[in-house]
């Protein structure tokens, strides 16, 4: 009975109890302050507010988010700059969050996945920082989320699989790693992929092929590994792939080619091998770009590849392809670009060389480089009938004969010209100075004779010139003067006559290297080669060169490699070249150079080899700085020079008996000859030896080689934001 009333008493405290909080509830909510209507009207809900106080909080500085204020109660959240709310029907929700190009610093708030209806976030162009929050997986509305060029970290969560409205994840140009999660092949709305420009390892996940919608994959600049699944091949809808940039291994899957709605495919600098598919112009119908540059494909050029009418652009240049071109590739009437350097493809008969007057119809042509590969026989004349709007011509690196065309006059829009290391002979058609658009003209290793037209000088906008390893002749043109963007000039290796113009010496645009040695230059040194301050490597070996050293040289202060050997030079070292204080090589051989060794050279720190080998140089070698090291210098040959270190052998300044190039009487022994004549054979065989050394290690290449010429201009391609 007890236990009765007990239970009874407790029923009736709690209906009580529960009629004691509804009432106080229903006097809270009377009393209480209602939520400020916004400026649209609608009452604000503030669950998001503390997610954007978050966000502004990581975020360093926050100036541009100076109006985020909990405090101002005139302006609703909702009008913030970059914050949108959403409709009607979720009042008060922000719907998205556009923070781009505002120059933000920080990181990413985890409290970013408390904005549950955001279906937009764009935070790129910006600086953050830190890694990607998992806790974007919580944004189940999302469908764009852009953050790229920022410099994030870390690996992609796996999480944003359960974001199942995106439709476009742009990642690029941060710092992430790992790899891409397998996971996101389950989203099915997927169109876009985006992750350009990371540090992105491991394989491309055959789950990618679950995503019907996707058009774009861009992955390019990454350390992507394995194969190019074949289960992308089963993308319908896919226009776009950009992996150039990675480490992929085997063939491109022969399904790929079977993909209509491919426009764009894009496979360069990987190690990719295989063939082209011979009808993969009948499959691809609409491809405009084919880029797989930089892979080891082989076999011939596709002679399908005509019948794929839209495309634009062909660059499969350093690749292992062989045979001749289509010769009807000409009917590939919108084609801009054709790069075929360094590959195995052959013009043998005159037959392989129709494809070059079928080029003739391509009005759209801007690049043609055909370099580095075996095409034989004469240059045609029908290169002349090419597209006027050219600005790329390369067929260097081949082996052609013959001259070459006036007709080469009629490319007005030509920026680059590679006719380099081939056979051809004959004279410089005065009609190359009408190329007044030319950046780059590179004729070297050829059998190019006669004079240098002067009309070069109306190239005012070259920046290279390359004429090495030829036979030209005459004086050096002083219509070089116009030649005020030049910053490579390499005339080395040729017959050119007469002093150096000092026009030339004034050009202070040369920053890399002007090379004018082995020819047969006479007169001076012209005291305006101190105009050249920016110059790095100044090579006028090997000529006849007479007179003294001009001290303006000294004032060359970025010069680092000096070669004035094998001249007839005469006088003293001028104390001006040790204020070259970046001088690595300086090599003042074979000359008839007098006086002292200037001690200031003690302080030459960046000296790498200083040969100042059989001159008439007299007096004290220093032996302090780099000439306490006998390995970075040279003076034998001057049998007039006294002390110095031990290694060098050479009489104590105080024993030197002035005299004739044979010393003092006491060489005049037979012993002594003999021993002073093995000595120096001795010091110039190893003075021989280490300029070979130091010029086969650090010398400037004459000419440009055949990678540089074209590879850093390959468009890599494709990138998306």
């Amino acid at each position: 009975m007890m236990m009765f009333l007990f239970l009874h008493s407790l029923r009736t405290f709690e209906s009580t109890l529960r009629v004691l909080t509804s009432s106080a509830l229903i006097l809270s909510f009377l009393f209480s302050e209602r939520p400020a209507a916004s400026a649209t009207g609608m009452t604000s809900d503030t669950d998001d507010l503390p997610a954007l106080l978050s966000i502004k909080a990581h975020l360093h500085p926050p100036a541009s988010l100076s109006s985020w204020d909990s405090h101002n109660s005139s302006t609703a959240f909702c009008q913030w700059p970059g914050v949108t709310c959403g409709n009607s029907q979720n009042p008060g929700r922000v719907t998205s969050l556009d923070l781009a190009n505002l120059g933000l610093t920080g990181s990413i708030s985890p409290d970013i996945g408390n904005l549950t209806f955001l279906r937009s976030l764009n935070l790129s162009l910006n600086s953050l920082q830190g890694q990607l929050p998992p806790e974007l997986g919580r944004l189940s509305h999302l469908e764009s989320l852009l953050l790229s060029r920022n410099a994030l970290e870390g690996r992609i969560p796996g999480t944003l699989a359960n974001c199942s409205s995106l439709w476009r994840i742009s990642l690029g140009s941060n710092r992430l790693a790992g790899e891409i999660p397998a996971a996101l092949g389950a989203l099915p709305k997927l169109q876009i992929l985006s992750l350009h420009y990371n540090d992105i390892g491991g394989r491309i996940p055959a789950s990618l092929g679950n995503l019907s919608s996707m058009t774009h994959i861009d992955l390019v600049g990454n350390r992507v590994t394995g194969t190019i699944p074949p289960s992308l091949g089963r993308l319908q809808s896919l226009v776009h792939i950009s992996v150039t940039g990675n480490s992929l291994t085997g063939a491109i899957p022969a399904n790929i080619f079977n993909m209509s709605s491919l426009c764009y495919l894009y496979v360069g600098y990987n190690q990719l091998s295989g063939t082209l598919p011979p009808d993969m112009g009948n499959t691809l119908v609409n491809l405009e770009v084919l880029q797989a540059f930089g892979n080891t494909l082989e076999g011939p050029l596709p002679i399908s590849l005509p019948n794929a009418s839209r495309l634009t652009e062909i660059v499969l240049p350093y690749n292992r392809l062989s045979g001749p071109l289509p010769r009807d590739i000409g009917r590939l009437r919108y084609l801009s670009s054709l790069s075929l350097r360094d590959n195995r493809l052959e013009a043998k008969k005159a037959e392989d060389w129709e494809f070059l007057a079928s080029l003739a119809n391509c009005s759209n042509l801007r690049t043609l480089d055909l370099g580095y590969n075996k095409l034989e026989g004469t240059l045609p004349a029908a290169i002349a009938n090419l597209s006027t709007q050219l600005k790329w011509l390369g067929l260097g690196g081949n082996e052609i004969h013959g001259s070459i065309p006036a007709g080469i006059g009629s490319f007005t829009h030509l920026h680059r010209l590679y006719l380099d290391q081939m056979a051809l002979a004959g004279d410089i058609p005065a009609a190359i100075g009408k190329l007044q658009n030319l950046h780059i003209l590179s004729l070297n290793g050829n059998r190019l004779s006669g004079v240098l037209p002067s009309t070069v000088g109306n190239l005012t906008q070259l920046e290279r010139l390359y004429l090495n390893d030829n036979s030209l002749q005459g004086e050096i043109p002083k219509s070089f003067h116009n030649l005020q963007r030049l910053t490579v000039c390499d005339l080395s290796f040729n017959e050119l006559e007469g002093s150096i113009p000092k026009e030339l010496a004034e050009l202070s645009s040369l920053t890399r290297y002007l090379n004018l040695s082995h020819n047969l230059l006479t007169g001076p040194l012209p005291s305006e080669f101190g105009s050249l301050k920016n110059l790095q490597v100044l090579d006028i070996s090997d000529n006849r060169l007479s007179g003294e050293i001009p001290s303006t040289l000294g004032e060359c202060q970025v010069l680092q490699y000096l070669y004035l050997q094998r001249n007839h030079l005469q006088g003293t070292i001028p104390d001006s070249l040790s204020s070259l204080g970046g001088i690595q090589v300086l090599d003042l051989s074979c000359n008839y150079l007098s006086g002292p060794i200037p001690l200031t050279f003690e302080r030459l720190q960046h000296m790498k080899f200083l040969n100042l080998s059989l001159n008439d140089l007299q007096g004290q070698v220093p032996d302090q700085g780099g000439f306490k090291n006998a390995n970075l210098y040279s003076v034998a040959g001057n049998d007039k020079l006294c002390g110095g270190i031990q290694e060098l052998h050479l009489q104590p300044c105080s024993r030197l008996v002035p005299g004739n190039k044979c010393g003092s009487p006491a060489v005049r022994s037979p012993i002594s000859f003999v021993f002073i004549v093995s000595l120096l054979v001795l010091s110039l065989g190893k003075a021989s030896y280490l300029v070979r050394k130091q010029r086969t290690r650090i010398y400037m290449p004459a000419g440009p080689s055949k990678r540089q010429t074209s590879i850093l201009e390959v468009r890599p391609g494709g990138r998306s934001m």
